[in-house]
């Protein structure tokens, strides 16, 4: 099945490519944690080919080539679009940060669900809203509200779901003192979640010359810091020290 899958794309690249409808984008990373021992985790191999309403991305791992997403959009009008197949829940923030070009830190703060089934999004009054029904009467929703103040940019969202799931998150991103920064924050409300949370934040001062600085910290209690270096456009590498002491390198690549 897996050589079958991996025909089937390399077909599809070849054949839209040759129309010129079709781009391809990708990333490679490699990490590598320094502690009691030195190991090499998995590296993310990423292709994403995308078209006009369509969008396929997969990655590869241990030989095989695993869907992460696989959906085609349909604009109903210019305020609600409809979007079919396998996707990611509105659920968060943390959709992507799986993916090295999308997370400055080496970590992902939690998982992230993709879901096959039939999203909708829009915007009412500056309010957006994505639903997402799938598979045995299951449902999600995100509503969200941007802010722009004092050259200060904030996003807030509530998500919800049918497991009775409920996350507050915010983003922000502007800066202070000549220091630009992103910063992220989810709170977890659900009554078995008790209290989980994470804040994360990217500073990447002017003098610096592409270098950046992270600092993490989660309701586990555990305080996140690092360095990183943008070398070009596409080459970066993080680093991070974790809690335990173990320092985390990544070196990722994109195209």
């Amino acid at each position: 099945m897996g050589t079958l899958i991996k025909n089937l794309i390399t077909a599809i690249v070849v054949i839209s490519l040759s129309m010129g409808q079709t781009t391809v984008s990708g990333e490679y990373s490699t990490d590598i944690t320094f502690g009691d021992t030195t190991s090499f985790a998995s590296p993310y191999t990423g292709i994403t080919l995308a078209g006009d309403g369509w969008e396929l991305s997969t990655n590869l791992s241990e030989g095989s080539v695993n869907i992460e997403e696989a959906k085609y959009s349909w604009s109903v009008s210019d305020a609600v679009t409809l979007t079919f197949g396998s996707q990611a829940e509105p659920y968060g923030i943390a959709w992507g940060l799986h993916r090295p070009s999308n997370n400055s830190f080496v970590s992902v703060p939690r998982g992230h669900n993709v879901v096959s089934g039939v999203g909708v999004s829009t915007s009412v009054v500056g309010v957006g809203i994505n639903a997402l029904y799938g598979n045995d009467e299951y449902w999600g929703a995100r509503i969200s509200y941007g802010v722009s103040l004092f050259g200060v940019d904030t996003k807030f969202g509530l998500s919800v779901n049918s497991n009775d799931a409920q996350l507050i998150d915010v983003s922000e991103s502007g800066s202070v003192l000549g220091f630009p920064y992103e910063a992220s924050f989810e709170y977890d409300l659900a009554e078995d979640a008790d209290g989980a949370y994470w804040l994360r934040g990217v500073t990447t001062p002017a003098f610096a010359k592409g270098a950046f600085l992270l600092i993490g910290y989660n309701s586990d209690e555990e305080v996140l810091y690092g360095v990183g270096y943008n070398c070009s456009d596409r080459t970066h590498f993080s680093t991070e020290l974790s809690a335990e002491g173990d320092i985390s390198l990544r070196v990722s690549y994109s195209f």
